[in-house]
């Protein structure tokens, strides 16, 4: 008795977000607009769906199949994966035949017909094999019955890591062309899986391999015309900003804060104290991540926040070289060791802003470092204001440790310089939140 087909519409899904979201990413990458599909994909995968799809069973197992007009292929790949499901599947078209195995949902196995995307193909590029040697390996393993990556890692001619590699590339390479077909048909049936190499693919996962083909650094390079570029948060990350948080690297996360739609390639570098290249290189990684987007500005807005801090770096800077530099005057090497009691007594939240950082010697301390070290180990926005209070703690370490050694003539001196620095700001800059800030945390090393 043959098993009665579930067929597929769009109307099998779920009326959610998630699969519009899906569907237009799916519409983006086939009209070669990586960038919003990566937005479109990446919106989705904050969204985390995770219910089952509604789906008939014929004698207590799924068999179901669509057409890609119809269903984009993600959405076939999700169907299964939303089920957790085991079994095996194929799409077709127009003579291409791919197979799929799919455990608890997941997609772990595909091969293909088309010569170009088999293992071999891939083991003779990567492995800088010879076609014939590959061709004698292929018959040995078929005469044993076996997988020609097993083979090889059983010949000893290839790692387990390696081969998993290349079943990831291979399947990749299988998949990601599928998302392009206009026109195909696809069927998955249930049924108990044996022991794979595992390629754990959810379709988010194919989703961003397939974005990250599309988005490729040099084919991002090429875009930009100029390091005066701006880019901005896509819409969807503007809504998102604590799911996204949460994914990002200290300094993917601090690049991100600043992106405002304002600030250019070269503003993002100086404020962050960060090279140009490590910083396209960070933007690059948002954009594919559908996190950013590329303005059609390339202008420079003043950047009115580092001005500001900037300006306050400047008289910090300002006050500790000379501090450190009445210590070099009075105590010659014994200085280094004031220094080094002056960071250890340190709060450790503030001892990171000076990390790396020459202090012994003034003359080649940069607030680049400050500005790097703020991009690294504060990359929260809440936090942009700590500088201040690690600036306040060593600057009041330091006058105590020129009390203890040089008495109280030198610390006096030292606290008139303080004062009169912290004065020029209240006199000079324009009345914010961060200059009250600086202001009133100062104003406790005259108490």
């Amino acid at each position: 008795m043959k098993r009665k087909i579930h067929l597929l519409n769009r109307n099998s899904f779920p009326s959610h977000s998630f699969f519009d979201h899906l569907l237009r990413g799916t519409e983006y990458y086939r009209l070669q607009n990586f960038e919003r599909a990566a937005e479109e994909w990446g919106a989705a995968g904050w969204l985390n769906y995770e219910t089952p799809i509604n789906i008939r069973r014929d004698r207590d197992r799924i068999f179901l199949g669509g057409f890609i007009s119809e269903v984009p292929f993600l959405f076939f790949l999700y169907a299964v994966y939303a089920n957790k499901v085991n079994g095996i599947g194929a799409i077709k078209a127009n003579g291409i035949s791919k197979n799929l195995i799919f455990q608890k949902g997941r997609l772990i196995r595909a091969a293909t017909n088309r010569r170009e995307e088999r293992i071999g193909n891939i083991i003779v590029q990567r492995e800088n094999l010879a076609p014939t040697t590959l061709d004698m390996l292929v018959n040995d393993a078929a005469v044993q019955g076996k997988k020609i990556g097993q083979y090889l890692v059983e010949k000893g001619l290839l790692s387990l890591d390696a081969l998993q590699e290349i079943l990831s590339q291979q399947m990749e390479q299988i998949l990601v062309d599928i998302i392009l077909w206009p026109r195909g048909y696809f069927y998955f049936l249930e049924r108990p899986i044996g022991k794979e190499l595992i390629v754990n693919y959810d379709p988010l996962n194919l989703a961003r391999a397939a974005t990250d083909k599309g988005l490729s650094l040099e084919e991002f390079l090429s875009k930009i015309p100029s390091l005066k570029l701006i880019y901005l948060p896509s819409p969807y990350a503007e809504t998102r900003q604590v799911k996204i948080q949460q994914r990002l690297t200290d300094t993917h996360k601090f690049i991100f804060s600043l992106i405002d739609g304002t600030r250019n390639i070269e503003q993002l570098a100086r404020f962050s104290g960060i090279d140009e290249n490590s910083v396209i290189e960070t933007l690059h990684q948002l954009n594919s991540a559908g996190m950013i987007r590329q303005s059609q500005e390339i202008i420079e807005y003043e950047d009115k926040q580092y001005n500001e801090i900037s300006n306050i770096l400047d008289t910090l800077l300002e006050i500790y070289s000379y501090l450190l530099h009445l210590l070099i005057t009075e105590l010659g090497r014994r200085s280094r060791d004031v220094v080094h009691r002056a960071m250890v007594a340190l709060n450790k939240r503030h001892q990171n802003m000076f990390a790396d950082m020459p202090l012994e010697n003034p003359d080649r301390v940069r607030k680049e470092m400050v500005l790097k070290n703020m991009a690294y180990y504060y990359p929260e926005t809440a936090q942009r204001y700590l500088f201040i209070e690690a600036f306040y703690e060593l600057i009041g370490n330091l006058r105590t440790e020129i009390h203890r050694y040089l008495g109280e003539k030198f610390a006096s001196d030292a606290t008139v310089k303080i004062q009169t620095e912290i004065k020029n700001i209240e006199r000079y800059a324009k009345e914010t939140a961060m200059r009250s800030h600086l202001l009133e945390t100062f104003d406790r090393l005259s108490e």
